[in-house]
């Protein structure tokens, strides 16, 4: 449900926009002069306008203008009943999301008002982000690793640029394009992300490319992609390595000379969108071995990022911590107790960041507004912790031991390696006696020890 705001002095006009909205569950408010709707949009913002060029007092395009300083992100459809060239080049000019002839097509009109508030949606989302503070929010951390990652969202900022984002899944790789179309001068269009490693190969490029009716079965009208989407933005694809031999083609056309044909149709629409590509495979690799497009490589790869892995700035890990616990504690302020960090810190992290978020949420929500502890973090971390700590005691141990047998090596010199490595040999050997009952033929499976091998070592170390 949106709230739709339709400016136009002509009453049946209003009356046929305001029914077909009301049918599709939207709230249509009227405003008979630029005057009124500028007002209406100072005091109750509407998520959409549709706005008549010819009104009176001031025109269209002047209350197009007034709107676009009032709310950059207010997506704006221009109608009218005089299509010239000078009226449909000022009108985009000055920011219009769509210009539409009277007499509308209804059903036009319903597929360009879906497409508006999408692109809506999308700008609140990336406002909500803005609000939240600029690139270094975005991605927490202050370690030399994200200070590189920091410089380099600066300087995709300054251009149109290409750029690759590179990094493991759950390193954020869509926080910093999010981070790079905030710090560019796109930051007032819409940012349009699409997955391709998520769509199959031919459902992919209708999404990216947009279909006309007929298309295909099933095509039963026209409908925009998400690059016609992203016009005046900025389009993210993560999961480049995905996308289909065919799918890079046209991708590569369009980057080539901005310009896209929808499935079925014949003619090409300019789109002016700048692409910021993402993937967590080595795509050097996916060029030598040819399932990835050399010259698409490098159209894409002007400039290029690496996300490191969590495991690779663990000291960003109490801010990341701070930072999801202020998100997820509510009212009542959440901290957490120094062996728990500690565990955090000693666990590998293999889904990074998105993996640290969900841990944090469940640890918040286990601890019900008390400290957290070991015991409310997720299963997985708390066994790891555990086992790390038994390696950590054993291995002190085992140095004891070994730091022992040289200081007797060098006063009486009668340790040998093989009588060191025979010493260590001879407890797990009594423990895998134990835990089998004494049937050698399970433990040789057990440990993947050839039989006659063990025999030999049980017969030297134990019967000795």
């Amino acid at each position: 449900m949106a709230n739709i705001l339709i400016v136009d002095d002509e009453v049946s006009i209003c009356a046929a926009f305001s029914s077909f909205l009301k049918t599709d569950g939207h709230l249509p408010r009227v405003a008979s002069s630029g005057e009124d709707a500028l007002r209406q949009v100072a005091e109750n913002p509407p998520d959409l306008v549709i706005l008549d060029i010819r009104l009176p007092g001031i025109t269209g395009l002047q209350a197009l203008a007034r709107m676009r300083k009032m709310q950059p992100a207010l997506p704006v459809v221009i109608i009218t009943a005089h299509g010239t060239m000078d009226n449909a080049v000022e009108a985009m000019q000055q920011g219009a999301y769509e210009y539409l002839v009277k007499p509308v097509d209804l059903a036009h009109a319903r597929e360009v008002v879906a497409r508006a508030l999408s692109v809506s949606d999308r700008s609140r989302e990336v406002e909500s982000h803005r609000s939240n503070g600029s690139a270094g929010h975005l991605l927490v951390g202050a370690s030399p690793a994200m200070q590189a990652v920091y410089k380099k969202i600066g300087m995709a900022g300054l251009s149109d640029a290409g750029v690759l984002i590179q990094g493991e899944s759950g390193t954020g790789k869509e926080l910093a394009a999010i981070a790079i179309h905030q710090n560019s001068l796109r930051r007032r269009g819409a940012f349009v992300p699409i997955n391709c490693g998520s769509l199959p190969d031919t459902l992919l490029e209708s999404e990216l490319f947009g279909y006309e009716e007929g298309a295909f079965t099933g095509a039963s009208k026209r409908k925009a992609g998400r690059i016609e989407e992203a016009d005046g933005g900025t389009l993210f694809l993560d999961e480049i390595a995905e996308m289909s031999p065919a799918a890079q083609v046209k991708l590569l056309r369009f980057l080539e000379d901005k310009k896209l044909t929808r499935l079925g149709a014949v003619q090409a629409i300019a789109v002016d969108a700048r692409v910021i590509a993402a993937t967590n495979q080595p795509v050097a690799e996916c060029v030598a071995d040819g399932s990835f497009r050399e010259d698409l490589y490098y159209r894409l790869n002007v400039l290029s990022i690496y996300l490191p892995p969590l495991r690779e700035r663990l000291a960003d890990l109490p801010a990341l911590v701070a930072h999801f616990l202020d998100r997820f504690s509510g009212a009542a302020r959440t901290d957490i107790s120094p062996q728990a960090l500690d565990a955090l810190r000693g666990y590998a992290w293999p889904g990074n960041v998105r993996e640290l978020r969900n841990a944090i949420e469940h640890a918040a929500v286990a601890a019900r507004g008390r400290v957290i502890g070991i015991e409310h973090l997720p299963e997985h971390i708390f066994v790891t912790q555990a086992d790390s700590e038994i390696t950590g005691k054993l291995e002190a141990a085992i140095r004891e031991f070994v730091r022992e047998r040289l200081a007797r090596a060098e006063n009486e010199g009668n340790v040998t390696y093989d009588a060191i490595m025979a010493e260590l040999e001879k407890p797990v050997l009594r423990e895998l006696m134990k835990h089998t009952s004494s049937n050698q033929a399970y433990a040789s499976r057990l440990l993947s020890i050839h039989r006659t091998t063990l025999r030999k070592k049980l017969e030297e170390l134990l019967q000795a």
